[in-house]
């Protein structure tokens, strides 16, 4: 009977199990029947080889007490037989949310599949139950967790991923977004990399409800050294893909003069428009000349933001 646990507790398990239950349905069970049903000729060789040296299995077909035993230890367990698909950790994680889980169901979550002895959820709370708990599982190398029944190398490794994820997570900091409140917070940021440019291009600073940026600074469209489309609908489509509270619009001047030409604030009408009609107003304009110069629409032209 040992070699039957042993053989759902193997790494490669989910391919054997299933060679398993094919081979289960044949009183004879051959190779070409296995690869026939889809299983994998190295499982469905593999798995005969072992039942015929553990006597499991002979030329004549299956041993009857062994068949027995296995078609048991195949069953689903009865637990989680009658328990509501509802209850079963994975649907109430989907339905509930994920922060509904007891420790044990986040467990099992990882562990996916259970042994020959206990269904997953059997196997997660006795793994909660010896252990003290998850910190104390957290506190296992991935040795140490080898050496609880049912858990193998990959299983081990990947509870071990999962707990230092978590403390890494204990210790990291988000990201600092620059805040952009004023035309010089933008020159800052972006002038080195658009000031070089041969060729027109419009960007797009997506803002949150503090004035930071959101994700990253977007190219919206570019075009020759005469000017480039600048459509509303290009430049807010990028906008709410992110959520902006707000947004900023910059382009550069290939002339290397900033001063904004007449279509530049037609441009800025129109954008100004658009964000008011889809709540996410367009805090500035701003144009982009050679060493840092640049032109604030809106300080120079107020009125089309009112």
């Amino acid at each position: 009977m040992a070699q039957l646990i042993h053989l759902f507790q193997l790494d490669k398990k989910d391919g054997m199990r299933q060679a398993l239950h094919e081979a289960l349905r044949h009183d004879n069970p051959q190779c070409d029947d296995l690869v026939a049903a889809g299983i994998a000729h190295y499982h469905a060789s593999d798995l005969l080889k072992r039942l015929l040296s553990f006597k499991e299995l002979n030329e004549n077909g299956w041993e009857t007490a062994s068949r027995k035993m296995y078609l048991a230890a195949a069953q689903k367990p009865k637990h989680l037989a009658q328990m509501p698909s509802h209850e079963q950790p994975r649907e109430k994680a989907q339905a509930q949310g994920i922060q509904s889980l007891a420790d044990a169901e986040l467990m099992a979550l990882l562990l996916r599949t259970g042994n020959a002895n206990e269904g997953v959820l059997e196997f997660a709370h006795r793994l909660v139950r010896e252990h003290e708990g998850v910190i104390g599982l957290a506190d296992l190398d991935i040795e140490e967790l080898m050496q609880a029944e049912g858990l193998g190398p990959a299983k081990a490794t990947e509870i071990a991923a999962a707990f230092e994820l978590g403390r890494r997570l204990s210790k990291s900091k988000r990201t600092q977004r620059p805040v952009l409140r004023q035309p010089e917070d933008v020159i800052d940021l972006i002038a080195p990399d658009m000031s070089p440019l041969r060729h027109e291009e419009l960007w797009c600073l997506a803002l949150d409800t503090q004035s930071r940026l959101i994700g990253d600074v977007r190219c919206i469209s570019q075009g020759d050294i005469d000017g480039t489309d600048a459509g509303p609908r290009a430049f807010f489509r990028r906008a709410l893909q992110v959520g902006a509270a707000s947004a900023i619009a910059v382009h550069n001047h290939p002339s290397g003069k900033p001063d904004a030409s007449a279509a530049d604030l037609a441009v800025t009408k129109r954008l100004h428009a658009a964000g008011k009609l889809l709540e996410v107003p367009l805090q500035d304009h701003i144009v982009i000349g050679d060493g840092g110069s640049y032109y604030s629409i809106r300080r120079r032209h107020p009125e089309l933001f009112a």
